[in-house]
């Protein structure tokens, strides 16, 4: 077997019947037969090749993959199906890494599905479940967590020692994993590392996957720089990858037959970004890169994770021509995750920063109302969000994000939806009350 063994809980290694945001799914609770039955049915087994190795893993995991098998060679690592992750684990074995999403249920779709965690979502218990897995009495072997739900041990210390995760790392360590390996097997490792932008690694750093990821998702460029204080991602400094970097990790998803790539990105306007005062999409290399990824043999359609409405009051024919290279229309439309958050200028000044921009914080009402409407006339979907509880919010700005969504309500043939989410304390805010 491998020396390094990499998992993900179960509630990441399904592809929930090819339906990119069912995997909000995964948030429900565990504690009703109806939300049982609905994930059961939605949450399908994970697609094994003829080893029994998941065939497509989350993106994150991937770049782990890869970092390791630079240093080590393909035989040393192998990414294991979680519902049978003892078969992969024996005596060669040296660290499992765990790459959870939301291992102890503090995210904030599934604070706002769980009453605020007083229920367990699907997410927290399948978890705990393959924790428990990895666990073997007199184990020589070490137990790593890292990715993006470590920081739930930051607001649950206690939890790392009685689950039995002997490591847990915080940061972008793309470049970093075989040296930080070498530390825990050695044992010169402290039992939580830090790495903060002053280690993150460059573009050129960033090894690229070497096999299909969840949702054929593909990076295309790290970081923001709105400023949202609620948002840990915008703490990163932007990084954009080249052409020839994405096409060779999009032939990873096509060569198994995926032809609709995602383009994972915190906020796809800003690719190659160049007016950094007013946030103006580059819109020459936002629509050739469109026009790259579909121009890549077997692909039909690309769409993006993230993006803001702002982008889309700033430069409607920007999302008119996007439309146009992706081919979209009645029957084909492009799906986009963007965040409201508030329909309060107020709140959206103090907290947002620069969303709205190049305009302002006042106008960020009727910024949403306009862009859903541009959006929606060139067959874009947006999957909004709104945040509960805001540091400072009031009644009245409450109120004002009531009214937003009314008026959203009212756009001719609108086409939308919007989840409210429970404000979760990281990003700037880290230490608010929680």
């Amino acid at each position: 077997m491998a020396k390094y063994v990499l998992a993900a809980d179960y509630t990441l290694m399904t592809d929930y019947r090819n339906v990119p945001l069912a995997t909000f799914f995964s948030c429900i609770p565990t504690d009703y037969w109806h939300s049982r039955l609905v994930f059961r049915i939605l949450a399908d087994p994970p697609k094994l090749d003829p080893e029994g190795r998941p065939i497509r893993v989350p993106y994150g995991l991937r770049k782990v993959e890869a970092s390791l098998v630079r240093a080590y060679g393909r035989d040393a690592v192998v990414i294991a199906d979680p519902r049978n992750i003892d078969r992969y684990i024996d005596d060669e074995t040296e660290v499992v890494g765990l790459s959870p999403m939301d291992p102890l249920g503090l995210g904030p779709v599934s604070m706002s599905f769980t009453m605020g965690g007083v229920l367990t979502p699907f997410t927290k218990a399948m978890f705990l479940d393959l924790v428990r897995r990895v666990q073997r009495p007199n184990r020589k072997y070490k137990v790593v967590l890292g990715g993006p739900g470590a920081w739930h041990f930051d607001y649950r210390p206690e939890m790392q020692a009685s689950l039995g995760i002997d490591h847990i790392v915080h940061g972008e360590v793309d470049h970093l994993v075989p040296e930080i390996f070498d530390r825990i097997v050695n044992d010169h490792a402290p039992p939580v590392m830090r790495f903060t932008n002053a280690t993150a690694p460059t573009v050129d750093q960033i090894p690229k996957i070497l096999g299909p990821t969840m949702h054929a998702m593909n990076e295309v460029m790290r970081g923001c720089g709105r400023g949202c204080e609620f948002c840990e991602v915008t703490l990163r400094r932007p990084r954009y990858f080249p052409f020839d970097y994405i096409g060779d990790e999009i032939a990873m998803n096509t060569k198994v037959g995926e032809s609709s790539i995602q383009l994972h990105s915190d906020d796809i306007f800003l690719y190659n970004l160049e007016n950094w005062k007013t946030m103006e999409p580059n819109e020459d290399a936002v629509k050739d890169l469109f026009r790259y990824v579909m121009a890549q043999p077997g692909v039909s359609h690309c769409y993006p994770t993230h993006g803001t409405v702002s982008a889309a009051v700033t430069n409607p024919g920007l999302i008119r021509d996007i439309s146009d290279i992706v081919r979209a229309g009645p029957r084909k439309w492009v799906g986009i995750q963007s965040g409201i958050e508030t329909g309060s200028p107020a709140l959206s000044r103090a907290v947002l920063h620069r969303k709205a921009a190049p305009f302002s914080a006042e106008e960020w009402p009727d910024l949403v109302v306009q862009g859903t409407q541009i959006l929606n006339r060139n067959y874009w979907y947006p999957a909004f969000t709104i945040i509960l509880g805001l540091p400072g919010e009031t009644p009245e700005d409450a109120w004002m994000t009531v009214d937003l969504l009314d008026r959203m309500e009212q756009i001719p043939d609108g086409h939308f939806i919007t989840a409210p989410l429970t404000f979760v304390p990281i990003g700037v805010l880290r230490g608010e009350e929680f």
